[in-house]
């Protein structure tokens, strides 16, 4: 463990310093960082001179072989080319993600996870559909209404008071202001964050969100109380039910309560009488939900329930009257170590993936060191709007197509570019446009898409795994050229081969048998209980079987035959062997008995030959290779690996 810390350390030390030559191979060169990423990639054992002195050895053949792949221009065939983009695409998405942003959101999320809050709100929307203000998209009227709300409040009014007064919420005149308690994910992110920063008593400064400003106040907290699972009857209200209609589902509520008392199954009758949509199917079984989805009447009434399979008394909201039975309570999760893998897959679901984007994408721009090179926007928004208007660039002696408006390093970005992207985005936009804004995204797309396509330059993980891949496709391709087809496809080679080193080819004491394999383990069980007759007609058992039992006669050592021991004679059954995967089960019936060694013949040999005469091939070509490519090792930088 503590060899595999230090090559943890060694391999964050080099990232941070100058890169160090390990060795070179002809004009070609490795570094340290590199040769450290792969031996710890490749490596599972100890991190010893002796055990880096052979990886090395390694390596550098494996560097060599690549290298002549390249040379011989394997890296431009389609098939390379084709199969290394698609890797790219793959692997790309993890990296134009900040993960340390991402886990960053999640261990906020798991902390606030811990504690529900309780929150007042006055809102004032944007949209005129719901308020009287002004006309649509005027936010003058909005912004004097929340800062009049706002100052009421600086003054000592109460909050339920002021929100009366001044909130455009529909529901302030049933809740006063007061929404009830939220946790994690109740609200967008950047209103939950205003909410959790809130000391006790306190409220928010306005803040002004895409659809209205809001004033926050905290007004309770308490230990998180995670979620529930629960069925309901509701008994709706319609849009415009008289009170006499009101009072008739509250009967008909006390009425099911008192049946439901008395032992009737609540399923049942939320079948038959509740108002949701899907309660005959569901028996009114609802999704999963914690505090801050529902009205907090509703959640006040469910999460008061202290134990499974009890049920509320009948109780009123705007939406009608309810009966809820508590099937299930999820205690919120309070081991960071199981909470936070499953914060992170929702924060790529929330409003926090878009904040999270938006950091990355600022540190994107620093990165790909964005130099803005055109000063003179007034001049940019008046080219535009005629573009815009005749779909048509007018030059001016100040601004032509050419002129450049920044640059990504030292890449120029055109004004023809913007234009450009102005034609893509015109249609989402009414006038007047909104340049500045669209300059801001324009700059940031532009930047995304730059570094996308040149991720291997700014990140060295990325460049990594490429390089890997790359190699790792032409390691194949040159392997198969020069060493594994043309070995498998030279029969003279390989026979001479076999005649030069036969004594290399002996069978050692074993047997002759037939290799039974079934298609489970019945059928093994039923052919090895009346093994006599099926040894008899072996090579038809496959047609005759309909292919679920297959056999084959070879000769085996005693090491290839199961439970084999000094005394195994003519007739012997092995123990049958079931793949636990698909139920296929093997074993052996022992036809011969060979004690003594005995000469290989070139068929019974050819797998063996094919594999030395392979790696006689590979040792000669590594050979040549070295003469081509001459090795230079740094000793005093290989020194450092160890010390």
């Amino acid at each position: 463990m503590k060899k595999l810390l230090l090559l943890n350390v060694l391999l964050l030390t080099v990232s941070c310093l100058p890169a160090q030559t390990l060795f070179t191979y002809g004009r070609h060169k490795v570094d340290k960082e590199e040769f450290l990423r792969a031996f710890a990639r490749n490596n599972e054992g100890e991190f010893d001179k002796q055990s880096v002195r052979d990886y090395l050895d390694l390596f550098i053949s494996f560097k060599l072989k690549v290298q002549a792949a390249k040379d011989a221009g394997m890296d431009t065939l389609p098939a390379q080319k084709n199969e290394l983009l698609n890797f790219r695409r793959q692997i790309e998405a993890d990296y134009l993600t900040d993960k340390k942003i991402i886990q960053s959101l999640a261990s906020e999320a798991f902390r606030r996870s811990l504690k529900d809050i309780r929150i007042s709100h006055i809102f004032i929307p944007f949209d005129l559909n719901q308020s009287s203000l002004a006309e649509k998209g005027d936010t003058a009227a909005a912004y004097e209404r929340i800062r009049n709300a706002y100052a009421a409040l600086k003054n000592g009014q109460d909050f339920s008071e002021t929100a009366l007064k001044y909130s455009l919420d529909p529901a302030v005149q049933l809740n006063r202001g007061d929404i009830g308690y939220i946790t994690i994910f109740s609200l967008p992110y950047e209103l939950e964050s205003i909410a959790y920063a809130l000391h006790g008593g306190g409220f928010s400064d306005p803040y002004k969100s895409k659809v209205g400003y809001h004033i926050f106040k905290k007004t309770g907290e308490r230990k998180a109380i995670g979620k529930i699972s629960a069925a309901q009857i509701l008994l709706a209200y319609g849009p415009s039910s008289t009170p006499e209609e009101k009072r008739g589902q509250k009967n008909l509520a006390d009425s099911l309560y008192r049946t439901i008392r008395q032992g009737a199954d609540f399923f049942t009758l939320a079948k038959q009488f509740s108002s949701e949509r899907n309660a005959y199917a569901t028996g009114g079984i609802m999704p999963d939900f914690g505090v801050g989805r529902y009205d907090p009447v509703f959640e006040n009434a469910v999460f008061s329930l202290q134990n499974d399979g009890d049920i509320t008394t009948p109780f009123e909201t705007g939406f009608g009257v309810h009966i809820v039975k508590r099937i299930k309570r999820t205690p919120v999760v309070t081991d960071s170590t199981q909470a936070l893998p499953l914060l992170k897959d929702e924060v790529m679901q929330d409003s926090r993936v878009a904040f999270a984007r938006d950091r990355f994408a600022q540190n994107i721009i620093r990165e790909v060191n964005y130099r803005k090179r055109f000063f003179k926007d007034p001049v940019l928004w008046q080219v535009s709007d005629s573009f815009l208007w005749h779909d048509n660039f007018i030059s001016r002696e100040d601004i032509t197509e050419g002129t450049i408006l920044f640059s990504l390093d030292n890449e120029p970005t055109t004004v023809a570019d913007w234009l450009g992207f102005l034609r893509s985005v015109k249609n989402k936009y009414l006038l007047p446009f909104p340049y500045a804004d669209l300059m801001k995204q324009f700059v940031t797309a532009t930047a995304t898409s730059y570094y996308q396509n040149n991720l291997e330059k700014y990140n060295p993980d990325f460049r990594s795994q490429l390089r890997d891949f790359s190699e790792g496709n032409l390691l194949f391709e040159i392997m198969d050229r020069e060493i594994w087809s043309k070995a498998a496809k030279d029969n003279n080679g390989l026979r001479l081969y076999y005649e030069r080193h036969k004594q290399k080819y002996v069978w050692g004491p074993g047997a002759g048998a037939i290799f039974f394999t079934t298609a489970d383990r019945a059928t093994a069980e039923e052919v090895s209980a009346n093994i006599a007759g099926y040894s008899r007609r072996w090579k038809t058992l496959g047609e005759s079987s309909s292919g679920k039992i297959i056999a084959d006669s070879a000769r085996f050592e005693l090491a290839q035959i199961p439970g084999a021991g000094q005394n195994l004679t003519p007739g012997f059954v092995t123990k049958l062997i079931t793949d636990s995967t698909n139920g296929a089960t093997s074993f052996m019936y022992i036809l011969n008995v060979y004690q003594q060694p005995a000469q290989k013949n070139f068929d019974e040999a050819r797998g063996l030959v094919i594999n030395d005469y392979q790696n006689m091939l590979e040792e000669e070509w590594v050979k040549r290779l070295k003469k081509k490519y001459p090795v230079k090792i740094n000793e005093k930088v290989l020194h450092t690996l160890t010390r």
